[in-house]
């Protein structure tokens, strides 16, 4: 089976991060080839190109961004040359309908949308929403949401809307414990105690409450690491200055090597806000064997079963955020019992059965 991913852009951000790993990890027998529509963007274009490098990515196809009916024929020419069984589109958004029609105007019957974030809370944005999966949904697009908190937010649901089953995202949770493992090991005697967020730097995380906790709480000998870009960098960047916090020393930026700053950190932290899709470092920080703490928000509830794999906070909370990051930096005990439970529950989110999931929907025999 050949899988055409689509992407809007090769950013640093969830959507691509999941593309690399599902391509990576494309079982046996499924080919895989990527179209970019916007090739201004090209941030993990390394990436993409070590999959080319190794052969499990076949082809890489990237266009400058364009909209509408040239979007359409360049779609249709594009299926007719290439053949592609299914389609994977990950962005969800209007220009994609017309991909879609160009695909299937192709003959390609099989694809799927990934759904990634939560629809609008007030009535109007989320009757926009459904519009868009309806008219997805008619051009034989199934819509395939992340979490069941992503597809309870398009309740309820219009009659003639149907959406795809849950298909969790995943990372490669051996791979990712056996760098963390290898970066804890390297640590100098008396190295400092971090707590390590990793996100992208905008409104729908919620940085600022961590900022203002950690700033409260500060322990002798911890240090808070903010890893991520985004458009509330300087923003943040200010409220770091004004709560005394040295920005230089918290803000890391854009990085390659989280596992190793996993295996770097003492704990786990992940304020966001109630439109988080799924949080995908969450993830990956299970698979490290970090313990986490999180906002009590839908996503964060679900990717950690409610509690039972890290610790949930109500959101915006400073105080809550404060009474928990001071019990968990004077107390290693509480440390290792959540990073138990942390690790006990990673491998339900290993690559390889997200990757086989999001294969067998898409060859289904049946019209998706």
């Amino acid at each position: 089976m050949r899988i055409l991913h689509v992407l809007s852009g090769l950013h640093a951000a969830g959507i691509e991060a999941l593309a690399l790993q599902l391509i990576g990890h494309s079982p046996e027998g499924v080919q895989a080839e990527l179209l970019n529509t916007n090739r201004q963007a090209q941030e993990q274009a390394p990436a993409f190109a070590a999959l080319q490098h190794i052969g499990k990515l076949t082809a890489l196809h990237q266009w400058s961004s364009c909209d509408g009916p040239r979007l359409a024929w360049r779609s249709f020419r594009l299926c007719r040359r290439r053949r592609p069984d299914a389609l994977l589109i990950y962005p969800c958004n209007r220009p994609m309908l017309w991909l879609a029609l160009g695909a299937r105007l192709a003959g390609v019957r099989r694809m799927a949308v990934h759904l990634g974030n939560t629809a609008p809370s007030d009535p109007a944005g989320r009757r926009v929403w459904q519009r868009l999966l309806l008219w997805f949904q008619r051009l034989g697009v199934v819509a395939v949401p992340c979490t069941h908190a992503i597809a309870d937010s398009l309740h309820p649901l219009p009659p003639a809307l149907r959406l795809g089953p849950v298909i969790s995202n995943g990372c490669d949770v051996a791979a990712i414990a056996d760098r963390a493992e290898a970066a804890r090991c390297c640590r100098p005697a008396g190295d400092a105690r971090r707590v390590l967020m990793v996100a992208r730097l905008d409104p729908i995380k919620d940085q600022a409450t961590l900022l203002r906790a950690f700033a409260a709480a500060r322990a002798p000998g911890w240090q808070l690491q903010l890893v991520g870009e985004g458009p509330d960098r300087a923003r943040l960047e200010a409220l770091a200055s004004g709560l005394g916090l040295d920005p230089a020393q918290v803000f890391l930026g854009r990085r390659s090597d989280i596992p190793e700053l996993l295996g770097q950190s003492d704990l786990f932290a992940f304020s966001t806000t109630p439109s988080e899709g799924f949080g995908i470092v969450l993830i990956e920080a299970m698979a490290a064997g970090l313990p986490i703490i999180a906002s009590d928000v839908p996503a964060c509830r679900e990717v950690l079963v409610d509690g039972a794999a890290g610790e949930l906070l109500p959101p915006v909370d400073v105080g809550a955020w404060v009474g928990q990051l001071q019990s968990l930096m004077v107390f290693a005990d509480e440390r290792k019992a959540l990073s138990t439970k942390a690790r006990s529950h990673a491998f339900y989110y290993d690559i390889r059965t997200t990757a086989e999931r999001w294969c067998r929907l898409l060859a289904s025999r049946s019209k998706v």
